[in-house]
């Protein structure tokens, strides 16, 4: 019989499920959507009024819609995930970064350091192209309730490997 997999909140971690004996539905399991509107509003609602004003700005000495509107697009751009909600699935297979339906994985043997911060953890990977330095990192923001939780989970499957 296969074993039933039990959705859960944010900061949960997962115990065995019922009726299973499986070492796999025993690990911990973490999930949780970083969305700044809700989990930092104070910081979205003082960049969204830095762009308002930067994008008055531009209209005013130039007087021109198509560079206003260039500038607009160019904010929402650089800044996308302050819009956009980002969802995170820690679990035994890794971390699975999902935005608009796109999924992205990060194995356990990619992760080299994680690192704790005000509102969340920042998690640091080697990947096997070069890349820049500053998209070899994760950051998942979540209450400080649940950041407890977080963090023992990425550990426990941290020691693991």
């Amino acid at each position: 019989m296969p074993a039933k997999r039990v959705k859960q909140k944010a900061g949960e971690t997962s115990s065995a499920s019922t009726g299973s004996t499986s070492a796999l539905s025993q690990r911990p399991e973490f999930n949780t959507v970083c969305w700044q509107p809700r989990t930092q509003p104070v910081l979205f609602f003082g960049v969204l009024s830095a762009y308002t004003v930067a994008v008055f700005m531009v209209y005013w000495f130039s007087s021109d819609w198509t560079m206003t509107a260039i500038s607009v697009c160019s904010f929402l751009l650089v800044s996308w995930r302050l819009w956009m909600p980002v969802k995170f699935h820690i679990g035994p297979t890794g971390i699975i970064q999902s935005v608009l339906g796109q999924q992205r994985q990060l194995g356990w043997g990619y992760v080299q350091q994680i690192q704790t911060q005000r509102g969340g953890v920042r998690i640091h990977y080697q990947t096997a192209e070069p890349q820049f330095g500053l998209s070899r990192t994760i950051v998942i923001s979540v209450p400080f309730s649940h950041q407890d939780a977080l963090v023992s989970t990425i550990e426990y499957y941290l020691i693991e490997k």
